[in-house]
């Protein structure tokens, strides 16, 4: 039932369309009723009108906003207003999403974002041929029809994507139909900038910096002068290095790693000083605020902050002297904090080191060009990363469940999808950037003072019930706690899991089952690390958060750098950057879909090997070995009938036949790729009648 709700932009569904979508008979409605009042009930779905969708459950609310005399409404589908605080990203008419600021018994909020509503211009994809054209949506949730003349064409063909504006007089508005012309050719679907440039629009991602913002990026001084370095601890002359993606864009973080003859450990690790250079308010403050985060694709990024800071002012470059603040932390044979420390410094990094070249020396497979000074100490921090590993691993949980990367040729189309590196030096600038912000949110709480933390909290109840029922199940789990899953529990029994046949079933289910991180004014812990207090402090270039707890931070060190923060101003960016941050993700995953079905076009008719990854009543995903594309394996491609077992996460038949369970082994045939809607359709391949 909920899977029928499922979807990116929460479908609206009427009990007819819900009965279709599982495949019941349109006589049975009157068995959906009860099944869906009881959902509602619950606070699983809400109704509008005579439909149906999923409820939200980050908090947030949607509806109309409409502008009256009084100031801007948001007025939700029950007929609920809200007023709406601060500054307004919204024309009347759109579809916004809003985050109550005092609760929802006063209904006032502040507007987030805009989910559906005027636009200046479209991204479709050009239909043309017996004498007509006329364009249609690409990555667009919203279905539109836009007429073009031929003189208007600007000699885009059928299949192009296109950018379109409107012709004098008209507007691209919900629900009316506008005529148009083309004002840029992008290219057919697939093509790096058509799909970039697509994803863009879709998720309402600003490319451009306002010309005020770039006029102030370009005045600030390219050096530290003598009186800002004479009030700062000079560190110059110690060995910190960065160690970052070969591809890295920006390099905001630095380590240097000293022990001494006891076996103790001091650990430094140098942040970008951000701050020092974009005040509160500015015009570049104004801009990383509404952008919220930096937003990467596997061919380029979206940054938060200009290229003039990003690139240059605050990218730990080596032999340049450059501003930061550091978390100093002195740490036993065991890696237990003795000692922390916070200050303003100078630092210079002595090499900017790749993950695999920090690996290499790591594990003493090669001396690194810099010098042994530089290959000694990276061998002291993989022997650090270990002992904070072990120290944290009791209670923290890691998922075995490895990532894609996307390889791309020099035309940033894709050559490879293969698992992600997760080398020592991985796992060690890890281990280094978890221990400075957990160190941080410490020092927030015990000041008492309004923070930003990044919270974690527990699987929903009924969540965490069917994970437990799967646990008791293959034997992982040893007490079922009434309250709930606690995080070591979990990590005891995924760490058990490894290597048994159902590690793949026993990790997605967990990881499906987590809830959302998420920034908010009072720390209430991080689940899935086991931190009592966690916040985010070592990208400030990227996240927006991490720039206001600086701030917050030197704050306590006696620096001058903001008005004091107030809890009203922290709920605010909290929510703000919250949902940012869910935007680049969505944005994130839709280029990935995109370079996937790219990379898949050409392989159409092939068979390969893969695992179950979802079930649902429409069919199977499954997701490829070492490519890790996912696509549907649709129940009419499978022999027989077919029910959903939730419980048991599998499709069972209701005869005879193979059973479908979350983590099994499946060959399946490439049948489409569809480049627009972004997924790639399956069938089983069967070997003597039997997948």
């Amino acid at each position: 039932m909920l899977a029928a709700l499922s979807g990116r932009a929460r479908p609206l569904r009427s009990s007819a369309a819900i009965l279709s979508q599982i495949g019941a008979a349109r006589g049975a409605s009157r068995l959906l009723r009860p099944v869906l009042r009881s959902l509602e009930r619950a606070g699983r779905v809400e109704r509008v009108g005579t439909c149906y969708r999923l409820t939200r459950r980050d908090g947030l609310v949607e509806g109309v906003f409409q502008v009256s005399r009084s100031g801007g409404r948001v007025r939700e589908d029950d007929g609920t207003a809200w007023r709406v605080e601060g500054g307004v990203p919204a024309r009347s008419g759109d579809r916004v999403v809003l985050q109550p600021t005092d609760g929802r018994a006063v209904h006032r909020g502040q507007v987030l974002g805009v989910l559906n509503g005027a636009r200046t211009t479209r991204i479709g994809i050009v239909r043309a041929s017996h004498g007509t054209a006329f364009a249609t949506p690409y990555r667009d949730e919203v279905d539109w029809r836009v007429p073009l003349a031929h003189h208007e064409l600007g000699g885009a063909r059928d299949g192009d994507v296109v950018v379109l504006v409107p012709v004098a007089g008209e507007a691209f508005e919900p629900g009316k139909a506008a005529r148009a012309r083309v004002v840029e050719v992008l290219g057919p679907p697939g093509a790096p900038e058509a799909d970039f440039r697509a994803v863009a629009w879709h998720r309402r991602l600003p490319l451009e910096f306002p010309d005020a913002v770039l006029r102030a990026a370009d005045a600030l001084s390219d050096e530290p002068g003598p009186d800002e370095i004479a009030r700062r601890v000079d560190l110059r002359e110690r060995g910190f290095v960065t160690i970052d993606p070969e591809s890295a864009r920006d390099h905001d973080d630095a380590l240097c790693v000293e022990e001494d003859p006891g076996g103790r450990v001091r650990l430094q690790v140098a942040i970008a000083d951000v701050s020092h250079f974009v005040s509160e308010n500015s015009p570049i403050d104004a801009e990383a605020l509404r952008r919220g985060v930096s937003v990467y694709f596997p061919d380029r990024a979206i940054p938060m902050l200009p290229e003039r800071l990003s690139s240059d002012l605050c990218s730990l470059r080596p032999e340049q002297d450059r501003l930061a603040v550091v978390v100093e932390l002195d740490l036993d044979a065991r890696g237990r904090v003795q000692r922390r420390s916070f200050f303003p410094a100078v630092i210079r990094s002595r090499a900017r080191l790749s993950y695999e070249e920090a690996d290499r020396a790591m594990r003493a497979r090669s001396a690194h060009p810099a010098g042994t000074a530089v290959a000694r100490q990276l061998r002291l921090l993989g022997r650090l990363a270990r002992t904070l590993r072990r120290r944290r691993a009791p209670g923290s949980v890691d998922f075995e469940l490895p990532s894609a990367e996307i390889r791309l040729d020099e035309t940033g189309r894709p050559t490879a999808i293969a698992p992600a590196a997760r080398t020592l030096a991985h796992r060690a600038v890890e281990e280094c950037m978890l221990a400075a912000n957990r160190a941080v949110a410490e020092a927030l709480e015990e000041d008492g003072g309004p923070a930003l933390y990044r919270n974690h909290e527990p699987p929903a109840p009924e969540d965490a019930e069917a994970l437990q029922d799967l646990l008791q199940g293959f034997g992982l789990l040893e007490t079922r706690r009434p309250a709930g899953l606690e995080s070591a529990d979990l990590s005891r029994a995924l760490s058990r899991v490894r290597g048994r046949p159902e590690e793949t079933l026993v990790n997605r289910v967990a990881l499906r089952s987590m809830r959302q991180a998420r920034y908010e004014v009072d720390s209430r812990g991080h689940y899935a690390l086991a931190f009592a207090h966690y916040t985010h402090f070592t990208s400030p270039i990227r996240r927006y958060a991490d720039l206001l707890v600086h701030r917050v931070l030197k704050g306590q060190l006696g620096e001058v750098v903001s008005r004091p923060l107030d809890s009203d101003r922290a709920r605010a960016v909290a929510s703000r950057v919250s949902w940012r941050e869910r935007v680049a993700m969505q944005a994130e995953r839709d280029m990935d879909s995109l370079k996937k079905c790219e990379f898949m076009s050409s392989r159409v008719g092939e068979e390969y090997p893969g695992s179950v990854s979802g079930v649902a009543r429409h069919g199977l995903y499954v997701t490829l070995d070492g490519w890790f594309v996912e696509g549907l394996v649709h129940v009419s491609s499978l022999s027989g009938s077919y029910r959903l077992d939730e419980k048991a996460f599998a499709l069972v038949p209701r005869g005879s036949g193979p059973r479908y369970r979350l983590g099994d082994r499946l060959k399946v045939r490439v049948d489409s790729v569809d480049r627009i809607a972004a997924h790639v359709d399956f069938s089983p391949v069967r070997d003597r009648g039997g997948p």
